[in-house]
């Protein structure tokens, strides 16, 4: 499962927040489930075999909230506990928009590049370069090579081995690694 939406693909934390915010700070796991459906189904639809467990990974994502303090539990709703802090998490980006999804794609086939010519991978190196390139944390670099793992791996292409294939690979990965493989 992918708490706090480390997993890569889908921002856990900041649509409870959107829920929550949406129902005056406060609703049970049930309406925050429903909010998250009505209102980021297409993200949910599109996030493989994620989608198959989205609402254990919504309910993990709020059990690591409240370990941090974040959000409480008041009559089996949950609640904004640290009202700035939740802003700030509800105000990040969700998804990863196309020229972030090419960048991290170059970056991972020359690895693969690299590793097919005998030369030594640098895949930290690599990283960093996407971090700095896109503004995301290397937690979240790491995560999307793992889905373009995926689907390298779809393409008959071992993937590099740091990069565990994860199969919730978020919208626009497919198209990109289709294009950076093909000749």
């Amino acid at each position: 499962m992918s708490a706090g939406g480390t997993g890569g693909a889908l921002p856990w934390p900041a649509w409870i927040v959107e829920a929550l915010t949406a129902s005056g700070g406060s609703a049970t796991p049930l309406q925050v489930s429903r909010h998250v459906w009505a209102h980021r189904r297409a993200e949910l639809e599109g996030a493989g075999d994620l989608f198959h467990s989205w609402q254990l990974d919504l309910r993990e994502a709020a059990a690591g909230m409240a370990t941090s303090g974040l959000l409480s539990t008041v009559d089996d709703a949950w609640v904004v506990a640290d009202e700035s802090a939740a802003r700030a998490l509800a105000a990040r980006r969700s998804g990863w928009d196309a020229d972030e999804v090419a960048v991290a794609v170059a970056a991972y086939v020359s690895l693969l590049r690299d590793r097919d010519e005998g030369r030594p991978l640098h895949h930290r190196e690599a990283v960093k370069a996407v971090g700095e390139r896109t503004g995301r944390p290397v937690s979240a670099v790491e995560s999307l090579f793992a889905n373009v793992s995926a689907v390298v791996q779809e393409h008959g292409v071992e993937p590099v081995a740091a990069y565990a294939p994860r199969s919730n690979v978020p919208r626009g990965v497919r198209p990109a690694v289709r294009e950076a493989l093909s000749p």
